[in-house]
């Protein structure tokens, strides 16, 4: 039966779909190509025998248990693909599969393909679904985010004209209060969007990992950071310690997390910067003296506009950079309070990075 020769073949038949996949695709990796593909092929297994036992006692069961396809269509959306992928995989399996019978000279029924077919337009009708909502979530999200940037950028430009217009008008100097506050509106809306733009790259870039010595880049991140008051980043890095990264996405997010220690840490403090292996994976960490985080949960830090104290000098944008920049390398960030003395920004990053959308 089908069901018995797709399972026998499983293999090959994967193998299959991914040189096709590759020749499409030739800069992406296996597992991100075959991506859910083999518990489609373990699904329609189940459902062709599930509907032979219909055939053979009579008793009803349901098609495809399309928990992979859903999977699937958030996994490409994800990756940057677009629908067309989607199609293009489900009838790449179909393809591969009767084109395999056909050359083993094996002969199905007509109903094996009926529900052969219908399993792959279930699973794209699935995929896709999936697909959409995620698409659907990021455009609201993407819409709440413009209008926060819009809101501020005209709130900093209303506080710019009102002070400008004072001192055109002579009633406020060019050294006083009034320039610093037209000053400060500036600097904010230049803020707002060099940060903007920033996240919104990271939405869909992907990471170039090449081999870097990582006590090179931390050196020079130090160096570059402008300290406050006198604040000191100490290094804790090994000298052999190397990785595949890409030196422009990791540079940002650390820069990122720097910046927000030394706006947060009162001077003659030291500020941890850090980098070890940690259970198969690198471990980079930096350590601030902010006094601790405010109680109520740390989960909404890394979303963007989110702050983390009442200090509305920044724009809320550089720990959302920070996440994305990591995410890419297939990393996670998180952070761990240290109640009355500070916190722990930490990132773990596989030591062969996985590059992903």
């Amino acid at each position: 039966m089908l069901h018995d020769f797709i399972a026998v073949h499983r293999s090959e038949i994967l193998g299959d779909c991914l040189e096709t996949l590759k020749g499409r695709y030739p800069d992406r990796a296996d597992d991100e190509l075959l991506d859910s593909m083999p518990s489609f092929v373990d699904e329609l297994i189940d459902a062709l025998r599930r509907d032979a036992a219909v055939l053979e006692n009579g008793n009803e069961a349901g098609l495809l248990e399309d928990t992979s396809a859903k999977q699937h269509g958030e996994s490409l959306k994800s990756q940057g693909f677009n629908l067309n992928r989607i199609v293009h995989d489900y009838g790449l399996v179909c393809e591969v599969v009767s084109g395999m019978a056909s050359e083993y000279r094996e002969v199905y029924s007509a109903r094996e393909y009926q529900i052969l077919n219908r399993c792959v337009d279930e699973a794209i009708a699935s995929a896709i679904n999936s697909f959409e909502e995620m698409r659907t979530a990021e455009e609201k999200d993407m819409t709440t985010h413009l209008g926060f940037v819009f809101h501020e950028i005209r709130n900093a430009v209303g506080n710019a004209s009102l002070g400008f217009e004072l001192i055109r008008r002579g009633k406020a100097g060019t050294d006083g209060r009034t320039a610093d506050a037209v000053n400060r509106a500036l600097v904010r809306i230049a803020n707002l969007v060099a940060e903007s733009l920033a996240e919104a790259r990271l939405r869909g870039i992907a990471a170039r990992p090449e081999r870097m010595r990582l006590a090179d880049l931390f050196g020079r991140l130090a160096a570059d950071s402008l300290a406050q008051a006198s604040i000191r980043i100490e290094v804790q890095v090994p000298d052999d310690l190397y990785m595949d990264v890409d030196e422009r996405l990791l540079a940002s997010a650390l820069h990122n997390l720097l910046q927000n220690a030394l706006k947060f840490s009162p001077a003659d403090e030291t500020i941890i910067f850090r980098a070890f292996v940690r259970d198969g994976a690198i471990a980079i960490e930096v350590e601030d003296r902010c006094g601790g985080l405010p109680e109520g949960g740390t989960e909404h830090l890394f979303e963007a506009f989110v702050q983390g104290s009442n200090d509305r000098r920044g724009t809320g944008l550089g720990l959302a950079i920070a996440r994305r920049a990591v995410e890419a390398h297939g990393g996670h960030i998180t952070v761990r309070n240290l109640p009355g003395l500070g916190c722990i920004f930490a990132i773990s990053l596989p030591q062969t990075t996985r590059v992903v959308n």
